[in-house]
């Protein structure tokens, strides 16, 4: 049978001759193996490191390495879960070290089975696509390196760096310089400006989902554009950004045709909503500072910590908290015309807020600031443009502002406790102080056109202070254009000296100038000469009603007018106006004054007897068209029309001067004597007298009349003529002095 096969198959050669074979070419002289289909896996204990497959290999007979063709590397990772893989056409390859180059073009798939993997929504498990050359792979540290330029693409992500570094074992990437980066924001329905990245160097964790990118980096999105010496990125689930955190003299610029932005800080994180990839928060820390312009207005912050909340499709501020020794400056322009400006526009008013908190809102139209708050105590200070205008510190528990759609403060709240310092103006006089008021609530405004604070009001337990000077009331109205405090509510103001009550109190504080109107009450307490030993008893006030008053602290002038009646003891002045000078210690009043006094008890007696005091002192009045009292001398000097009446006694005259004693208890001085000039006229029950000079002594009741000469008319004893004419109002007392030169002349009636 073997013979039988054998025999046919030779016959069917010579029937069907068989082709000749096509053997492969020889190889080249040096080559020492060459084989096709090699696929070769590297192991660590029972881990699997890699598997290199490759069309062809060849190896050499003076070289360890192998030449692959065609290859296809995987690359387990620490898990042996992973599956990146490494394709290239050619690389040569070191069976002992397990290391291999690349000379030619490579491509890196990291994750390349990843939408075959369970759990492929795991962060970190999506395809990561990489394009570059003359790559190097070194076993023992399990990286692949290469300086050449790459591309590539991860997502949403794509970019291209110079150089690389990927640790297969780690899982990291590292692009080592001219890093630009590409990431598509948003969804197909809401997109959003893709944010481009520039770094030096670029770092990506897979199993973290973290990018960190060293700078200077460079991050713009759309109109939007951030800086940075370092940052990082986190990715969610699906390699979307979730959160950009800039660190090292971190800037962020938003400019738009509205308004530009600027906020700088070490520290500044962005956080991304996880569906449509829209910035909806801003968190910046350490050394925050801030700037927004608009159109008029400029507004600048600093503090150690801001946080804001962005809403919209092109995310826009919604709210927003600053914290930590906040500042901020507000500048606005006057939206005056040119010829308002002329006359009265100074430049822009300053003001700068401090807190420790301050939260804020913002307009969704114009997303310029709406509102804002302190929480807790805040200072806000305000600079006028006009230098003639002193600054005005304002403290409260509570700030509450309002702006409107430029961004310009509007109004100001305060809520208890309230205080407003006004600094004098850099041009004041040397010594100059400063004004204080204070309250349980404050409200200001401002306005609109000028951009200048208008008005404060505070209300509740009112209390202003200045130097000496003190007020107080239910309710205060400050108009910053006339520098003018109105006070309401039970309004007075008081020194060391002197207290004034009225229904209504306005203080002018350019002027240092009071005006109370309405019920005025006032009390005036002497000053001590300096110098001046202590009295032993107190000093005694002088009240003062009126329907109005002037008060003007730099003369120290006091002017009081409209039924006005003042009274210091048992003393009264009743006129139309009253002047006191409390410097000169000198008092004047209006037309037609009515004064009255007590004058010591009447010494009395019959002629040729000794007098005697009746035991009761007596008043004396006196009408006049004006009244002049200085406190030097003890002198009250009355002009026009003056009638002095006592007891049954009138004297009248042209002018008038009433001295009064000393007084040392509290019911206060008497009147001593007077002495009247002018068309004097003395006239008692039953008998007149008359000269140009007459003098009163109030103690014995004594009239001396002389010049003109001197006359009494007695109706029952007749005329009397003289040098000098002396009576007596308590008795019918006469004494005549003639002279030598003036024989005295009585003419008498005769009884028939």
């Amino acid at each position: 049978m073997t013979a039988l096969a054998v025999g046919i198959t030779y016959w069917s050669s010579l029937v069907h001759p068989v082709a000749p074979a096509h053997l492969p070419p020889s190889p080249a002289a040096d080559v020492n193996q060459q084989l096709s289909g090699y696929t070769f896996t590297r192991s660590d204990g029972h881990r699997p490191v890699f598997t290199v497959h490759a069309a062809r290999t060849v190896s050499y007979q003076q070289s360890k390495s192998t030449t692959l063709e065609d290859v296809t590397v995987e690359m387990f990772g620490p898990k042996g879960d992973r599956g990146d893989i490494l394709r290239t056409h050619r690389c040569e390859y070191d069976s002992q070290s397990g290391d291999f180059v690349s000379s030619g073009p490579v491509q890196i798939e990291m994750s390349a089975h990843s939408s075959d993997m369970p759990g492929s929504g795991i962060r970190g498990k999506h395809r990561i696509l990489m394009e570059t050359s003359k790559v190097a792979y070194h076993r023992e540290e399990e990286v692949a390196e290469t300086d050449e330029p790459v591309k590539f693409n991860m997502g949403s992500a794509s970019g291209t760096a110079v150089g690389m570094v990927y640790a297969t074992r780690d899982g990291w990437l590292k692009l080592k310089h001219k890093v630009a980066v590409d990431l598509q924001q948003g969804t197909p329905k809401a997109p959003q400006p893709p944010i481009h990245l520039t770094a030096s160097v670029l770092r990506y964790d897979k199993e973290g989902g973290l990018v960190a990118l060293s700078g200077p980096v460079n991050v713009t999105s759309g109109e939007r554009h951030a800086v940075s010496e370092k940052a990082n990125i986190e990715l969610d689930d699906h390699n979307h950004v979730s959160r950009v955190n800039l660190e090292g003299h971190a800037k962020a610029y938003d400019v738009n045709s509205l308004r530009s932005v600027e906020i700088g800080a070490n520290r500044v994180r962005g956080d991304f909503d996880a569906a449509s990839g829209i910035l909806h928060h801003i968190t910046a820390e350490d050394e925050v500072t801030g700037e927004s312009k608009a159109k008029g207005s400029t507004s600048q912050m600093t503090a150690r910590k801001l946080e804001m909340d962005l809403g919209g499709k092109r995310p826009q501020p919604l709210h927003g908290v600053a914290t930590g020794n906040v500042h901020i400056n507000l500048e606005s322009q006057s939206v005056l015309s040119a010829s308002d400006k002329a006359a009265g526009g100074k430049g822009p008013e300053k003001k700068m807020l401090i807190a420790e908190v301050v939260k804020f809102d913002f307009r969704t139209d114009t997303h310029g600031l709406k509102d804002a708050e302190t929480v807790g105590p805040g200072t806000l200070t305000v600079t006028p443009a006009d230098p003639k205008t002193g600054e005005k510190v304002i403290t409260a528990g509570q700030f509450l502002m309002a702006f409107d759609a430029r961004s310009r403060i509007q109004s100001l709240r305060g809520l208890a406790p309230t205080q407003v310092l006004f600094r004098p103006p850099a041009a004041a006089p040397p010594g100059s102080t400063s004004q204080q008021s204070q309250a349980d609530r404050l409200d200001a405004l401002f306005d609109v056109g000028t951009q200048t604070l208008r008005e404060v009001r505070q209300t509740g337990n009112f209390q202003y202070r200045d130097g000496d000077r003190q007020a107080s009331a239910d309710d205060a109205h400050y108009d910053a254009r006339t520098q003018a405090m109105l006070l309401l509510g039970h309004p007075q103001v008081w020194d060391a000296n002197s207290r004034v009550k009225c229904q209504r109190m306005t203080i002018d504080m350019r002027t240092n100038t009071s005006i109370g109107e309405g019920k005025v009450q006032a009390t005036h307490l002497p000053s001590p000469a300096p110098g001046a030993p202590k009295a032993s008893t107190l000093p005694l006030p002088t009240n003062i009603l009126a329907d109005k008053v002037v008060a003007r602290r730099q003369s120290q002038i006091v002017h009081y007018e409209g039924h006005v009646r003042a009274w210091q003891g048992t003393d009264v002045v009743e006129s139309s106006a009253l002047d006191v000078y409390r410097a000169q210690k000198r008092v004047s009043s209006g037309l037609n004054v009515v004064t009255s006094f007590l004058q010591p008890a009447a010494m009395v007696g019959a002629q040729g007897a000794t007098p005697h005091a009746t035991g009761e002192t007596r008043p004396v009045t006196i009408h006049a068209d004006f009244l002049e009292y200085l406190d030097e001398g003890r002198r009250a000097r009355y002009h026009g029309n003056v009638h002095l009446v006592t007891e049954s006694t009138i004297l009248q005259s042209d002018r008038l001067d009433v001295y009064f004693t000393q007084g040392d208890t509290v019911e206060g001085s008497q009147v001593d004597h007077a002495e009247a000039d002018g068309h004097v006229k003395v006239t008692q029950p039953g008998r007149v007298g008359s000269s140009d000079h007459g003098q009163y002594f109030a103690g014995p009741g004594k009239v001396v009349l002389t010049g003109g000469p001197p006359s009494l008319v007695d109706e029952e004893k007749g005329s009397t003529t003289g040098q000098r004419l002396t009576f007596f109002i308590h008795d019918d007392r006469l004494f005549v002095d003639g002279g030598d030169k003036s024989p005295s002349f009585s003419k008498h009636r005769v009884a028939h």
